[in-house]
């Protein structure tokens, strides 16, 4: 059984780092979003609490290194009020989506692959530069670029927040985070 949090485990912000470091490695690394995404819900079907956001979110504990500084503005009440989670839970049942749905079309050979770093869904940046080159079905390329782009896009937005506001405003809107919050509700049921 886990014991009871006291804050985040120290130097998790590494894995972060590593995350967006190991995608000029290999590109395909970035698939390990879907673990990122899992494990929230395997600790909270396990322990009944938000422990992964309390205790060993990564990005959490990027933010905190991020918006180290003390001099914060107020909160937006657009985040605060509890509006903005939602629309962070359609962007992210939309990225899931098109991820799904553009994956499928290039594995059924309907669609080209996109090799390259989108940002916020609508973007287009450029490709990696990769040390290991794997010959790969463009599919499983397309599938990690999307998740790079999306892990991308996400960690921006909460490095803007942390630095402007708080280091953690992130997790206000976090999509895991609210969908944590609601299997919680159900279990209480």
């Amino acid at each position: 059984m886990i014991k009871k949090s006291r804050g985040l485990l120290p130097g998790l912000f590494i894995i972060t780092i590593a995350y967006f470091s190991l995608g000029f490695v290999s590109i395909l690394l970035a698939n390990l979003a879907l673990l990122c995404m899992a494990l929230p819900f395997i600790l909270l079907a396990r322990v009944k609490r938000k422990v992964w956001c309390q205790r060993y979110c990564p990005r959490a504990s990027y933010l905190n290194q991020v918006g180290k500084k003390h001099n914060w503005r107020k909160n937006p009440r657009f985040i605060t009020s509890g509006k903005a989670k939602y629309y962070m839970i359609w962007y992210f049942g939309l990225n899931l989506m098109f991820i799904a749905g553009s994956t499928t079309q290039i594995a059924m050979g309907n669609m080209e692959a996109m090799p390259y770093i989108r940002l916020f869904i609508a973007i287009p940046l450029f490709p990696l530069p990769q040390l290991l080159q794997v010959s790969v079905p463009p599919f499983l390329l397309h599938l990690s670029y999307r998740f790079y782009s999306m892990m991308l896009s996400t960690t921006i937005l909460a490095s803007i927040l942390a630095l402007i506001y708080r280091p953690r405003l992130w997790c206000a809107i976090c999509p895991i985070g609210t969908l944590q919050d609601k299997v919680l509700s159900w279990m209480k049921e």
